[in-house]
């Protein structure tokens, strides 16, 4: 189960009863999907605002693993296990080097599916992602 999950099933729910209710009609056979999306976006607006306030970025870290897994497993075809591992060793690597505030940084600035090529290219296939190979190779994806 995803950190998110619950928050998702919440939002979901929350849909579903507004659809019961008569204010709003969902059109669609994803719904969970439409809560992720709602979710993502309402994250997208905290860390905007981290910026202008004194909460540290990095509270978001879980969301933006979650997400970065997500795409590792549909972009490169694996399992969710082994999605997990690829994304938690590069993040590890990262930790190494980086301040958690950095990397937080880091994720949002270049995105999930971003973050997801930077990792399977560095774990899955022991490559360094600083060098213009990996420019070349993330047209690929």
């Amino acid at each position: 189960m995803k950190s998110d999950d619950k928050l998702v099933e919440k939002i979901l729910q929350s849909l579903l009863d507004l659809e019961q209710r008569g204010e709003l009609v969902l059109t669609t056979n994803f719904g969970a999907d439409a809560a992720r999306y709602i979710l993502g976006s309402a994250l997208e607006q905290l860390v905007a605002d981290f910026g202008k306030s004194e909460s540290p970025m990095e509270v978001t870290i879980p969301y933006l693993l979650e997400e970065t897994i997500e795409e590792v497993r549909k972009k490169f075809d694996v399992s969710e296990a082994r999605a997990r591992e690829i994304t938690g060793a590069y993040y590890e690597l990262l930790r190494k080097r980086l301040p958690l505030e950095r990397i937080a940084e880091f994720y949002w600035h270049e995105t999930s599916g971003e973050m997801a090529k930077r990792s399977y290219y560095r774990i899955e296939l022991g490559r360094d992602e600083a060098g213009l190979d990996y420019l070349d190779w993330r047209h690929n994806y």
